[in-house]
């Protein structure tokens, strides 16, 4: 009784207490208005579609249809749902039944049949919080998914343009070894003419084995690159012929937005967010478990010589038990301080992760800025060492030039275009490092082939309810473990995390079955630290 008294005077305290939370901007990193470049282009949802390649699109769509990464990081996903469900059937009633029959030798037939259900009040909220922690995980899971489609996609993408990139560079090179075993045709010749000296003979003949060399170590690089793609296309190496393609020239940079805007769609910082919020809800679980659990249980037994009466007379009994912890050794205590701690370095994650965002958009930006600088003033190197060979070329047949002079010039301009090509192909991969820095939802994401769960009625039920938040007593607003602000009270609590139009709070968008209208998985939206205050019902 004892206890008890000064439980009921705890929770009396409390009810008249008032806790309000700091605001979510005085927690967040401060982030510029905007980004260092602003494009003016709008790129496309399926961000792919800004190369205008039909080829790319159909391999992408084969990728994330038929990849095996993605599809062990979809059944992670519905492991985690599996596990939500479990924790929502907590809030519902258990039923057991039980029947037996016994034939002795004398002819006699007993038997019996009995029935039970336990239900456990939720006093505290820790069955409600425990399902919420649950069920926020499964959709840090599907913001998994999602993050890992965008890298699938943009991975099939560098891969199918260095592809491209390097068959285009491979056939420069054979077309460099037979412009240089025709050129030592012709020292040769002019050599037994007399007209050239040995050392021009050895050097041409060096330069056409290096080419050689460098055209095989190409020839390798394009193996591996095809069989790499064919790996994220979830088909064994060497089975199809990819023959990958150049990329195009870039067009202008795409329109940026607002940096919180942006960072906030990021799958990562929106997967932080919801283990943020999932280690809120575990922290309020783990307090309300230091408070007393009251179950009911109810139980029928019916028993008899006869068969034909076995249902006929019943016995029954109704029971509640209030059990509460007296001395844990500090056990409970210590979990408390242990989520937290979770809570608490999830919280700097989360933080850690809208600035990483932000810094890869304010890097690819950059990069691709001034990579279209480079791949320019490349573009314009080789256009002067075209004119510096023709120049050359009408200088040594009219005598006036040696073919030494030639010889370099031809080697620069390999070299040059070469080159080019390469920048290119960097610039399209830092075009889509932009992209992927950027990303929301894909276009085609309702086309993942990830199954709907085929879940009993219970837990469709459980995970219906999720969607019910009931508004918080006078002494829910009270609760403030812990994180209570100097100002005022008043009626109405501050999240730290309260949803805003800068950095929302995201919800699971990135597999199909999630929005199923079967057993959605989101539940309303709650605030960072209501998990808290409903740990004292």
């Amino acid at each position: 009784m004892t206890n008890l008294k000064g439980l009921l005077m705890l929770g009396a305290a409390l009810s008249v207490g008032c806790a309000a939370l700091p605001e979510r901007q005085a927690t967040m990193p401060t982030l510029p208005q905007s980004f260092l470049a602003e494009g003016g282009s709008v790129a496309p949802t399926a961000w792919w579609h800004a190369f205008s390649d039909p080829d790319l699109d159909q391999l992408i769509a084969q990728a994330l249809a038929e990849n095996l990464s993605l599809q062990a990081t979809a059944a992670r996903l519905r492991a985690a749902e599996a596990v939500a469900g479990a924790a929502a059937a907590g809030l519902r009633p258990s039923l057991t039944a039980r029947a037996s029959a016994t034939h002795n030798e004398g002819g006699e037939t007993t038997g019996s049949t009995s029935l039970s259900a336990a239900y456990e009040l939720d006093l505290w909220g820790r069955l409600r919080s425990s399902r919420d922690a649950a069920v926020l995980q499964a959709e840090a899971t599907a913001q998994e998914l999602h993050a890992a489609r965008i890298s699938l996609s943009a991975a099939v993408a560098i891969q199918w343009f260095a592809l491209g990139s390097s068959g285009e560079r491979l056939q420069l090179i054979s077309q460099e070894r037979a412009t240089y075993e025709r050129l030592l045709r012709l020292v040769e010749s002019r050599y037994r003419n007399g007209q050239a000296n040995v050392s021009d003979v050895l050097r041409q003949r060096q330069l056409v084995e290096s080419t050689r060399s460098l055209e095989a170590s190409t020839a390798a690089e394009l193996g591996t690159q095809r069989h790499a793609l064919e790996e994220l296309l979830g088909q064994p190496a060497g089975s199809r012929a990819l023959a990958g393609n150049i990329p195009p020239a870039m067009s202008a940079l795409p329109r940026s937005g607002l940096p919180a805007d942006v960072v906030s769609r990021r799958p990562d910082v929106q997967q932080r967010w919801l283990l943020l919020q999932s280690a809120d809800r575990s922290v309020a679980a783990a307090i309300a478990n230091r408070f007393p659990q009251l179950s009911l249980t109810a139980s029928g037994t019916s028993s008899d010589a006869g068969a034909s009466r076995l249902f006929e007379d019943w016995l029954g009994s109704l029971v509640a038990n209030l059990v509460g912890p007296i001395f844990d050794g500090g056990a409970r205590r210590a979990e408390v301080e242990r989520t937290r701690a979770v809570f608490d370095q999830r919280l700097a994650e989360y933080r850690s992760a809208v600035l990483v965002g932000f810094r890869e958009i304010q890097d690819a930006l950059l990069r691709d800025q001034q990579q279209t600088i480079r791949v320019a003033s490349l573009i314009e190197q080789l256009r002067l060492s075209d004119a510096v060979i023709e120049r050359i070329e009408r200088q040594l047949r009219n005598g006036s030039a040696t073919y030494l002079s030639l010889l370099d010039a031809q080697i620069t301009n390999s070299s040059l275009r070469r080159e080019v090509l390469s920048a290119r192909q960097q610039h399209a991969e830092q075009r889509i490092a932009l992209f992927r820095a950027m990303a929301g939802p894909l276009a085609d994401e309702e086309e993942l082939v990830v199954e709907p769960v085929d879940e009993d009625s219970v837990l469709r039920q459980a995970f219906e309810s999720a969607h019910s938040v009931k508004p918080l007593s006078p002494l829910e607003r009270g609760w403030g473990e812990g994180r209570v602000s100097s100002r005022p009270c008043s009626n109405q609590s501050h999240s730290v995390f309260a949803p805003s139009s800068a950095l929302r709070a995201p919800r699971a968008e990135s597999a199909r079955h999630l929005r199923s209208t079967a057993f959605p998985l989101t539940p309303t939206p709650l605030p960072v630290g209501e998990g808290l205050r409903r740990a004292s019902r």
